[in-house]
């Protein structure tokens, strides 16, 4: 037997082999595409560091950018490669269009606080649009003023100085 027989491998068997390969290099090349344009996303909608880890984002900031990306992707694609699963997707979705249902009582409290030179605090707001016959938490209350910024002006202490007269 020669040398030259021993390796001879048949012309179809090459031929699927090249075949597969180039299948698995462009699935390799089209995954690392996707890799790079979520990261991209992720400085573009969230302004993240594009070093920060894609677990340690949050839900909703998946979905963002899941819906920048979704037009070029296949939406099992993107949540598979964020690790986010479809259901989370569609409650982040629908939680994002959701109205707010504190609006008015938001405007309210905004207006009161106004109305009152910016020194009536949660419990004072609170008492107020109870009295108003607006039934809502403290602690409502306090994450809207929170949220709003409003913030109560501290009244400032005057240091009196005394002088020693000799």
């Amino acid at each position: 037997m020669k040398k030259s027989d021993k390796h001879t491998v048949t012309p179809n068997a090459v031929n699927t082999e090249n075949i597969e390969n180039i299948d698995d290099l462009r699935a390799q090349m089209l995954e690392m595409q996707m890799e790079i344009n979520i990261l991209k996303e992720s400085v573009n909608v969230l302004k993240k560091d594009p070093s920060v880890d894609q677990t340690a984002l949050k839900n909703r900031e998946k979905a963002v950018i899941i819906d920048a990306l979704k037009s070029k992707y296949s939406l099992p694609d993107l949540c598979k490669k964020l690790n986010l699963p479809r259901s989370s997707y569609y409650y982040q979705e629908t939680s994002m269009c959701a109205e707010d249902k504190y609006l008015e009582i938001r405007k309210r409290i905004v207006q009161l606080f106004h109305m009152n030179r910016n020194t009536f605090g949660y419990r004072k707001i609170h008492m107020l649009l109870h009295n108003e016959g607006i039934i809502v938490s403290e602690k409502v209350v306090r994450r809207i003023m929170r949220q709003e910024q409003l913030i109560v002006k501290q009244k400032r202490t005057k240091n009196i100085t005394l002088t020693k007269v000799k």
